[in-house]
This record gives structure tokens, sequence and C-alpha cells, in this order.
């Protein structure tokens, strides 16, 4: 029976239960106007997880260099050393140690529970699961997440999440410390992390990106904070809107017409110019012809009158006639 539909028709947690539970190898694909995300399965469990809005993807290199758990300049190396010798970039950072496979791993199932998670703010969109497909054949690191924990996590933040969203209703907003000697917390070491990121000038979005905590925890963190006092709304950053490209005028279609109208007149140019020019010609050779014809009929006349008349005799003669 194959598995597939519309999210708006059935339960998101079932279907990734019924995968679970009738221990399916495959890849669940999910798909929302330019968004998609992939689940990948392995015996039921998950085993990895991809999202991607547009053409916008995030590779967990580049997460590991915006969250610092690579510095960029150690990662620009690790990039030339992929370049010279074609290894591939999580082999560089595990084989040299850059970063242990239990680091790697805890990293990839974090980023795999960020996506259910997004998953789980979806109303609406088509799913189909491929049976059989692998989502990354290529991975050095085999991961195996209990699939029932991953939903019931992800349940949980989305019932905590229309409150957050409700102090926090966009990323763009940017907070700043209230500085309250009186009041000082043993702030959790996440919380304290987020803290350290607010400087009345990075928007919640930018904390995000390099907070490592993920989307959900980040705003779950700074809502703590904005509820206890610490911090406070500085301001909201302007959504840059790219500005529409002025519609060029394009002249192409003035060429044919254009084309057409300079032939014509070179026509019409020669056609005036070659009949004043024919006129002309013919007119002298109608006059040479006739001056010819006169001489010859000066012959004739000679040889029948045995005299030898002139032009004008010849012409009152043709005129006459």
């Amino acid at each position: 029976m194959p598995i597939e539909g519309d999210i708006k028709s059935i339960n998101l947690s079932s279907i990734l239960q019924l995968i679970a539970q009738e221990k399916l190898t495959g890849v669940l694909k999910i798909k929302k106007k330019n968004e998609i995300i992939d689940i990948g399965f392995v015996d039921g469990f998950i085993s990895g997880a991809f999202y991607e809005r547009g053409e916008k993807a995030e590779r967990l290199e580049d997460y590991l260099v915006k969250s610092g758990f690579i510095k960029k300049n150690l990662f620009e190396m690790i990039y030339e050393i992929h370049q010279e010798t074609k290894r591939p970039i999580m082999n560089i950072i595990i084989e040299d140690k850059y970063l242990t496979i239990e680091e790697i791993e805890r990293i990839i199932k974090f980023k795999i529970q960020e996506v259910i998670d997004e998953l789980f703010t979806w109303s609406e969109g088509e799913f189909k699961f491929e049976e059989g497909s692998v989502i990354y054949p290529r991975s050095v690191i085999k991961i195996r997440m209990d699939t029932t924990g991953v939903v019931l996590e992800s349940a949980r933040r989305a019932d905590e999440w229309p409150r957050i969203v409700k102090s926090i209703p966009s990323g763009d907003l940017v907070f700043k410390k209230i500085e309250r000697p009186e009041l000082k917390l043993n702030l959790p070491e996440d919380e304290m992390r987020v803290m350290g990121l607010i400087d009345g000038h990075r928007s919640v979005d930018e904390i995000t990106a390099i907070s490592g905590l993920g989307k959900f925890h980040t705003y779950s963190c700074i809502y703590h904070l904005l509820n206890t006092g610490q911090i406070e709304l500085h301001y909201a950053k302007p959504v840059l809107k790219s500005a529409k490209p002025k519609k060029e005028i394009s002249l192409k279609f003035l060429r044919f017409p254009a084309m057409i109208a300079i032939v014509l007149l070179i026509l019409c140019i020669e056609f005036f110019v070659g009949n004043n020019f024919g006129n002309k010609f013919r007119f002298t050779i109608f006059t040479t012809e006739k001056e010819e014809n006169y001489e010859d009929y000066q012959e004739l006349f000679f040889y029948r009158y045995n005299r030898r008349p002139s032009i004008e005799e010849v012409k009152d003669i043709f005129n006459r006639g």
C-alpha cells in the first residue's frame, strides 16, 4: 500500500508512527509550495533529514562554521585540503580530529530535530514515501534516532510555539539588555549564551543563525529572558524588499519596420534618379537617332534628286508627315 497524500487530511504524527511501526526503509518527501522536507528512515528509525526553502538549503559544514563549532579560518584550511586531495570535507573533519564522531552525531541529531520541528508547523503540503530510497548514501556517519521520541519532542514544541511567537512575532526584532544590578539571576547555560549575543543590533534571526541552539531553543531562551525582565524590545529591523528591476523599453520590434522603410527609401531614390537619368539618356539617344535618321534621309534624298537637302528641310518634311 503506497504511503502518500495531503497532510491536511492525515496527521503528521500518524504518518511517522506508521513508518516506525512497520519498520520501513526509505525517504518520506513532503512538499509545500517552494519548500521541501526529506526524512530518511532505516528499519523505522530516522536516519537523516533535509530542509530546502526555495534555493536555500543549509549544509552541515555551513552550520558548523556559523554556529562556531569550527572557526572560519580553520574551515578555509579544511576546504583547501579538500580541493587538493578530493577527500570529502566531513572525512577531513573527522579523520584529522577537528571534531569527534560523537560531536558530529550530536550535531546531526540536533539538526534532524530542527527539521521535524519545522515540519510540525506546516498545515498544508503533499507527502509521498519512497520505499527503498536512501537519503545520504555516501555519509560516513550512520544516524539512528528513535522516531517516537523525535515525534513527541516536536509535538511538545509545537504546543509551546504559539505562546512564544505571540511575544516574538518576527525574526526582524532587535532586543537590548536591561541593566538591573538588583536583579541577578543564575541563568542556564543556553540562556547565558543567547544573552551574550544580544547587543542591541542583532535581530532574532541573526542570533538564531549563530547561537548553535536552533530556532526553537533560541526563541525559547529570548522568550524567557524577555519575561524575566532581562531584555526589552529595542527596535525592528526594516525588511529590505528587493527593488523591482525597471522595465527596459526594447526597440527590437522597430528593427524590421525600420529596415523595410530604409529599403523602400533606397528604391524610391533609385526610381526617381533612375527615371531622370533614363529620360535624359533616352532623350539623347532619341535625338541622336533622329539626327542620324536625318543624315540617312539626306543621303537617300541625294541619290533620288541628285541634291543634298539641309537638315531643316528634312525636319520640315518630317513635321509635315
